[in-house]
């Protein structure tokens, strides 16, 4: 089995390909076989922000990645450390959950225990980096209602150059509603990393130069107060769902999709990395653009991947012929070949391509 492999965050840079180790790239998995069968997993819980800004710490370790973009500027990310989420779970061990006990030990994943989400995959950046490019994409969530679904978020950087991209122009207008769907397997990941990463880059917005790599935040009594009264302003809700992917979780993270014809963008990057999963991944993703399109709204979905996942089992071939099977197309928008010993990675652009019945 491969050895999980890391991110070379070096001092004074940013997380750019050239500085992320390509070697023996596939997940390390605890105690499974990628060809065992999927246990169900607990069912998709809806959190509400509130709780979930009530366990931010008092400090917040963070590392700095800054993104051009071709007619906005550079976007800056700032991204919790792990060593800090790891102290803040060592804190609190009294209270420590299965999976994050598990977030502590050396294994990447733990299936129907903990997905991995503590730590920043780098089809991650390659799916932010990517969304900077697109001003067709970017240019419309100032203009069009539109709910945004990250599946398997985590770090959540690609939801991250969104929210940062959106906000200074929401303050300058009157925008349209955009709702943010955060999801990711474990809720001890939305509070230790989702939700600490988006209120960090609020915090940090038009305060970091572009020569820091990153600091410390103080964490003070009114961040929860004046980030969601920031929220309502802009006209941004945030909403936070943990569990299982499938029609359940669809139904709750585009609901009443009958009254309103948001576009809708799906993102997920590193989650078809498992055989057992990825049928169960490929129906939720359809489920959610097809909602969207039934009420009448616009939908799309970014994946980004390696094209195989060696020692694990997954592949981008695998995932595609699922897609097909189930009344989906998927093409490719970005790829790079291996460098080196390292595993090529692409972004796949996915729709429906069954007609719907569209609510009037």
């Amino acid at each position: 089995m491969s050895q999980p492999f890391r991110f070379a965050f070096g001092d004074n840079e940013d997380m750019e390909e050239d500085h992320i180790s390509e070697q023996n790239e596939s997940p390390e998995l605890a105690n499974t076989s990628a060809g065992d069968p999927s246990p169900i997993g607990p069912a998709p819980c809806l959190h509400t922000l509130d709780d979930l800004l009530a366990t931010l710490p008092s400090k917040i370790e963070y590392h700095n990645l800054t993104i051009p973009t071709p007619n906005h500027g550079n976007i800056t990310l700032a991204r919790r450390e792990l060593f800090d989420i790891r102290a803040q779970l060592m804190a609190e061990d009294s209270t420590l959950d299965d999976a994050s006990a598990t977030g502590l030990s050396t294994d990447d994943i733990k299936p129907n225990v903990y997905e991995g989400g503590f730590k920043t995959w780098e089809c991650a950046v390659d799916l932010a980096k990517y969304l900077a490019t697109q001003s067709g994409y970017l240019s419309r969530m100032l203009t069009c209602p539109c709910t945004i679904v990250e599946l398997g978020a985590g770090t959540a950087l690609p939801s991250q150059l969104i929210f940062n991209f959106l906000f200074p122009k929401a303050l300058a207008s009157e925008p349209p509603r955009t709702t943010m769907v955060l999801a990711d397997f474990n809720p001890s990941v939305l509070k230790l990393a989702t939700i600490p990463n988006l209120t960090l880059n609020y915090q940090l917005a038009g305060a970091i130069g572009p020569e820091e790599s990153g600091g410390d935040f103080e964490c003070l009594d009114d961040l929860s107060p004046d980030f969601q009264a920031f929220l309502r302003k802009c006209n941004i809700e945030i909403r936070a769902i943990s569990g299982s992917w499938g029609s359940d979780f669809a139904a709750m993270a585009l609901p009443d999709t009958s009254e309103t014809a948001n576009d809708v963008m799906v993102l997920a990057s590193e989650t078809i990395y498992s055989p057992a999963s990825t049928r169960t991944f490929t129906e939720t993703l359809l489920d959610l653009l097809r909602r969207s399109e039934k009420a009448g709204g616009k939908a799309v979905a970014l994946v980004a991947a390696k094209k195989v996942y060696f020692g694990v089992g997954g592949s981008v071939d695998d995932f595609l012929g699922v897609l097909r099977e189930l009344g989906g197309e998927g093409e490719v928008v970005w790829a790079t070949e291996g460098l080196g010993n390292g595993v090529g990675r692409c972004i796949l652009e996915v729709r429906n391509r069954e007609e719907v019945d569209v609510m009037t």
